[in-house]
């Protein structure tokens, strides 16, 4: 019997109304509670009726194989699957309760292995009872005795039998970690794990069928290509961030590639090509794993030379939506991050013949012809609103469309999936013509000049092959001058005296959103233009100002004597060629510009004091 109170909290009734929600979280996304988890794989799901109105607890805690004891004591077992069920759904069904076998799947399959749960859920008593099946004790996936759950009479409880000493780790766990997160997800009205947005609330990873298959293919692709490309990476962006997630996706394109050759019966990998391919890696992962493909982009990145020779294709190339970006003998176009080119994705695979299929993961949001997506409903954010809008462009280009959720680490992991088209091929001309008159109506122009200039739309513009420098270090000096007097000059009215300064006047602190008020709009555009504002300005003049939380104030000089470690370098591994940093040779803006001149001495001063 389940004797053992872990942990008892008082919940509301309405809150418990959102119990089988909670539930349904914690069995099948257990890896958003449990970091050592990659997943859940869901092994098999029956109902059952209780028709002798048998206690549960004798038949769980019975170590034998639990349906064999609910058998025996006259529960009825029916309709088995191995499909994801909504256990909040079916609470109202019918039937007296589930009985879910579930696959933990550990993040690192060298240390741990897979372990399979049992889970019998009761929905009259609104209780569910989990036990790990092949537990050797020694995991720390889930605990090594039985427990169960249960909200009732306004309290939600965990409990279990008599546990040993030695379990404490286990019974700590579910009272500080497992019951805070089910309170939590019960007070949420409609809780679960990601974006709030409808269009985005989708099932991770809903399209791969075997999530253990799965995670064995990332895994080996994560030991083939993932700290090899760490160490190399050469690109000034985070390569944790930006490696593992390429692995991730080609991962999961392998995986839905497997599956659509199996339902085929095809032998041929498949062949792509990547819109936008950026660093390439994921065209490189993809090619080393026995598919022909190459990638697009409009400027070279330096880890291109780095690949192997004759291991990748990578093609520096501008492409304007027209009849020349067709890839006819192309099986999948790939838009991942594929800015401006996003809304065409679909558009390109649908045009390129009647077999094309798409995998699109958008960022940023865009239009037809390269300007900023203009967000249409009020109710969803900027993004959610944009994959509703790729959505429907998938479906006018006559796709079934697919929504999934990648598991990346990025904030924007949903992807758009066209695998198939819901038209027969004899209509290809008709749909070809929907689309073109959906491309006009949303870039406002006719279609003859459509079929004059050859292009798909006239007011496409592709972005500058160069990379711009947009960090406020490129917008003219004067303009520089004035803003920096302006704020200086808005500070200093603040009068803040240092009197171990001789009572320099260090003026006060204002915030960035009060000093843009005093800049010049022609001078706020400047800066706009520059993607930085006056925040990224003002910590570019470091040794004027001090920018913390958004409030601004002027930097009070320091002497030599306190900087100089700044003669060398921070790691204390020794630098080739390092040479000391030499301030003297800057002018100190103070002495030329502070009505009370430099508070230190010239010899004090990190910087040179001109006359």
């Amino acid at each position: 019997m389940f004797e053992r109170i872990i942990g008892e909290t008082d919940v509301q009734k309405n809150y418990g109304d959102n119990f089988w929600q909670a539930v349904d979280i914690y069995l099948f996304k257990a890896h958003v509670i449990n970091k050592k988890l990659f997943g859940v794989k869901v092994i098999s799901v029956s109902s059952y009726r209780n028709q002798s109105h048998a206690s549960i607890d004798e038949c769980f805690c019975d170590e034998t194989r639990i349906e064999e004891n609910l058998s025996q004591r006259g529960f009825e077992i029916f309709s088995e699957t191995t499909e994801h069920v909504s256990v909040d759904r079916l609470s109202g069904s019918g039937n007296d309760g589930l009985i879910i076998v579930n696959r933990l799947l550990p993040k690192n399959i060298n240390v741990f292995q897979p372990i399979d749960v049992i889970c019998v859920i009761d929905f009259a008593s609104r209780a569910v009872y989990l036990r790990g099946q092949q537990n050797d004790g020694t995991s720390t996936l889930f605990p090594s005795f039985p427990f169960v759950v249960q909200a009732k009479e306004a309290k939600l409880s965990i409990r279990c039998r008599s546990c040993d000493v030695a379990e404490e780790r286990s019974t700590l766990w579910l009272r500080d970690v497992l019951m805070v997160r089910l309170v939590k997800w019960m007070v949420a009205s409609t809780p679960r794990h990601g974006d709030s947005a409808p269009d985005t609330a989708v099932r991770s990873l809903s399209l791969i069928d075997d999530m253990e298959q799965y995670n064995h293919v990332f895994h080996e692709l994560k030991q083939k290509y993932g700290s090899s490309m760490v160490k190399i990476w050469p690109e000034c962006t985070d390569p944790q961030k930006f490696v593992f997630e390429d692995i991730a996706i080609a991962a999961y394109l392998i995986m839905l590639w497997r599956k659509e050759r199996l339902g085929t019966n095809s032998p041929s990998l498949q062949s792509f090509v990547d819109i936008g391919c950026g660093n390439g890696l994921l065209v490189y992962i993809l090619s080393c794993e026995g598919h022909r493909g190459y990638g697009i982009d409009l400027r070279k990145r330096k880890l291109w030379d780095l690949y192997p020779s004759g291991t990748v294709d990578l093609r520096v190339q501008t492409l304007v939506p027209s009849s020349a970006s067709l890839f006819p003998d192309i099986d999948w176009i790939i838009g991942n991050h594929s800015d401006e080119l996003s809304p065409w994705i679909p558009v390109i695979a649908a045009r390129s013949s009647y077999t094309g299929r798409f995998f699109l993961l958008p960022c940023c949001a865009y239009e037809f012809d390269g300007s900023k997506y203009q967000r249409q409903n009020s109710n969803l954010s900027q993004y959610g609103d944009f994959l509703r809008y790729a959505n429907e462009i998938a479906q006018v280009c006559g796709f079934d469309v697919d929504t999934d959720r990648l598991r990346i680490p990025s904030t924007k992991r949903t992807c758009i999936v066209g695998r198939t088209r819901n038209y027969p091929i004899e209509e290809y001309d008709v749909i070809d013509g929907n689309i073109q008159t959906f491309i006009n109506e949303r870039t406002m122009q006719a279609t003859a000049m459509q079929k004059i200039a050859d292009e798909w739309t006239a007011n496409f513009k592709p972005r500058d092959s160069t990379e711009k420098v947009r960090n406020c270090t490129k917008i003219d000096r004067s303009i520089v001058d004035k803003i920096v007097a302006i704020v200086f000059e808005a500070l200093l009215a603040k009068q803040g005296l240092v009197p171990e300064l001789s009572n320099w006047n260090s003026g006060g602190t204002l915030m960035v959103g009060d000093l843009v008020k005093t800049i010049p709009s022609e001078h706020l555009t400047a800066l706009k233009a520059e993607c930085g504002g006056l925040q990224t300005l003002l910590k570019n003049n470091h040794q004027i100002f001090q920018v913390h939380n958004g409030a601004v104030q002027l930097r009070i000089p320091s002497k030599v004597s306190e900087i100089a470690g700044l003669s060398v370098p921070r790691r204390t591994k020794k630098v080739k060629n390092f040479q000391p940093i030499n301030l003297k040779q800057k002018t100190c803006w103070f002495f030329k510009n502070h009505p009370n001149g430099c508070p230190l001495d010239e010899r004090d001063c990190k910087f040179n004091h001109l006359s």
